[in-house]
């Protein structure tokens, strides 16, 4: 098992991430930091620029570091690639190196032991909180629930769920998860090259196809038929990885490439093709110089920032719900007259951290747990007193990523 070393050790293993192998590829979370904290920062500028009560002008001289911060949301974007990655490497080995096949009943039941608990734990928690706030349930509180909990809000009513929105993207993972093994067999196509050129046209092509449907949050909008490019860019990630990353040796060339990259991810243009038809394109260059870079590497590779990154799933379910409700509190931190960066900076700290924090105790109470392939055979064992053997067989997920 990959364990972490120094000083900080002890107490940050009780936070790494348990992947079914014992092997831990810290580069990977590190991807995930940059893409949770991307996306907290934004939701953080919405909060402080939309709800403080107050007109918070961005001076000119902070149009830039506005511009970034509100690009964050293509962190998740960058999620859409890596999940694309990690499931696909399973298959990869399979197809392309003759490895165990995956079990497809083991493969959905997996997302179903692994992401549930979790995610409805997330739901509840925002219900509550939603009824505190309104003083009680509105009216189709428990339609709109029920198609939250069974991931069909975005289907149903064409927009983010109103109990907790950014589930929407959960929604879109689902779909693909659903579609995956489909998907996989690009992987049959024996011919490296010619798989690949299909795999990189489909990506580039893909957004043509949606430019009628590009109305404001439509149903197209929030489906996989709008992200599936970025899905299909991890599967091409996936590919380079099992047959040439070994032979890829480290170079300073990729951490001007994965600087270029990030650069391109969140400073270009807001609209367009530009995002749609090109962005997966630097996504898929930071993956693997995230790998293959020497600098750039180390930092994916920070124990604090892989740990942190582990728990993206935690913290993207929680965090902009808590940030709301420290908002209230915080708001008035506000110091009038005073340059956006520093009331930007006072929230970040008084806000955004301790809602992280509290999404740290969230991951491991309930979803860390649920990272043990074989945690419903413990739980039954624990509240009946009998092994659950069969259990443990059934969860059995040999050949399946995390």
């Amino acid at each position: 098992m990959t364990v972490l070393k120094g000083s900080d050790a002890i107490f940050l293993n009780r936070f790494r991430r348990v992947t079914r192998d014992g092997q831990w590829i810290p580069e990977v979370d590190g991807l995930r930091f940059i893409a949770v904290f991307a996306v907290i920062l934004v939701h953080l500028l919405n909060e402080l620029s939309l709800r403080s009560g107050r007109i918070i002008a961005i001076e000119h001289n902070y149009w830039f570091l506005a511009r970034v911060i509100g690009d964050g949301g293509r962190g998740v974007r960058i999620f859409f690639v890596i999940s694309g990655m990690i499931l696909a490497l399973p298959f990869a080995r399979h197809f392309l190196l003759g490895a165990k096949s995956v079990s497809l009943s083991k493969y959905y039941l997996r997302r179903v032991t692994r992401l549930e608990p979790p995610y409805i734990a997330s739901l509840v928690l925002a219900a509550l909180l939603l009824a505190v706030y309104q003083h009680g349930f509105s009216q189709g509180f428990v339609a709109h629930a029920l198609a939250s909990a069974f991931y069909q809000h975005n289907l149903v009513y064409g927009r983010q769920s109103s109990i907790n929105g950014v589930a929407w993207s959960l929604e879109v993972e689902i779909q693909f998860y659903v579609l995956a093994p489909l998907i996989m067999q690009f992987y049959r196509i024996r011919s490296k090259g010619l798989r690949r050129v299909l795999m990189l046209v489909s990506i580039l092509s893909i957004p043509l196809a949606q430019i009628p449907f590009q109305s404001s949050w439509s149903r197209v909008e929030l489906s996989i038929l709008y992200y599936l490019q970025y899905f299909l860019m991890g599967l091409l990630v996936a590919d380079i990885f099992v047959l040439d990353l070994q032979k890829m040796r480290s170079s300073w060339l990729w951490d001007v490439a994965g600087v270029a990259a990030l650069g391109v991810i969140f400073v270009t243009a807001s609209t367009g093709f530009c995002v749609q038809g090109l962005m997966p394109l630097p996504i898929g260059v930071l993956c693997v110089a995230a790998m293959r870079s020497h600098g750039l590497r180390q930092v994916f590779a920070n124990q604090w920032v892989a740990v942190i990154g582990g728990m993206c799933y935690s913290i993207y379910l929680l965090h902009n719900l808590i940030i709301a409700v420290l908002f209230k509190v915080t708001r008035y931190a506000i110091i009038p007259g005073a340059v956006f960066f520093v009331n930007y900076l006072i929230q970040l700290l008084l806000t955004a951290l301790p809602a992280v924090a509290i999404c740290a105790v969230f991951y491991l109470l309930i979803e860390r747990p649920c990272m043990d392939p074989k945690w419903p055979s413990k739980l039954w064992r624990a509240l009946t007193g009998r092994q659950g053997d069969h259990i443990i067989a059934v969860l059995d997920t040999s050949g399946i990523s995390e």
